[in-house]
C-alpha cells in the first residue's frame, strides 16, 4: 500500500494524538523528549511530515521542532508509525523527508533522542559527551545528531530549550 507523505496541516492533529496514542501509550508523556517539547519548543508544521494512507487517513509521523542550544537547532520527535503499518520502512521515510525539509530551510542539524541502529541510516550520529544535555534524564547513546551544512553543530553546546526568537 502507498502512502503519501506531506507537511503537518491544523486538521491533521487529532488524527496524530490517535497515532502517537497507538505507538506510544500514555507512557510517552514520561520521556524526557517530552520535556523539550513542553519547556517552549515551537513545532514547526511545514517542516513535520505526516504520512497519509491511501485513503487519506494518517498512519504517521515525524515531527520537527525548532530549539536552541548555543545555536538555534531543530529537534526530531515523536517518530511514530501506527501498529498496522509497521515494518515497511515508513518510519524512515518519514524521517528522511523531515530531514531534507529541514536541511532545504537552511537549518544548522537536527538533534533527537532514538536508537542509533535506526537513525544511523540518515546520519545521525551521538552527541559527543558534554556537548548537549536535556531538560531531564536521557541515555547519552540515545542523544543523536546530524548536521544540516557544514560546520552546523560546531557551535551547539548546553541544555537543549527553547528558541531566543
Amino acid at each position: 500500500m502507498a502512502n503519501t507523505l506531506i507537511a503537518e496541516k491544523p486538521e491533521h492533529h487529532d488524527a496524530i494524538e490517535r497515532v502517537l496514542a497507538r505507538a506510544f501509550g500514555p507512557g510517552r508523556y514520561a520521556k524526557t523528549s517530552e520535556r523539550v517539547r513542553e519547556r517552549g519548543a515551537i513545532l514547526e508544521p511545514t517542516l513535520t511530515r505526516v504520512a497519509l494512507n491511501e485513503a487519506g487517513d494518517v498512519v504517521g509521523v515525524c515531527r520537527i521542532w525548532r530549539v536552541e542550544a548555543g545555536e538555534p537547532l531543530y529537534f526530531l520527535g515523536p517518530l511514530a508509525v501506527d501498529p498496522s503499518e509497521q515494518s515497511a520502512g515508513l518510519g524512515l521515510a518519514l524521517v528522511r523527508d523531515a530531514v531534507a525539509a529541514c536541511r532545504a530551510s537552511g537549518g544548522n542539524g537536527v538533534v533527537l533522542v532514538g536508537a542509533e541502529r535506526f537513525f544511523r541510516a540518515v546520519g545521525f550520529t551521538p552527541v559527543p559527551a558534554g556537548r548537549l544535555s536535556m531538560p531531564g534524564p536521557v541515555d547519552g547513546a540515545r542523544c543523536l545528531w546530524l548536521a544540516l551544512r557544514p560546520g552546523g553543530l560546531d557551535k551547539v553546546h548546553g541544555e537543549l530549550s527553547a528558541p531566543n526568537d
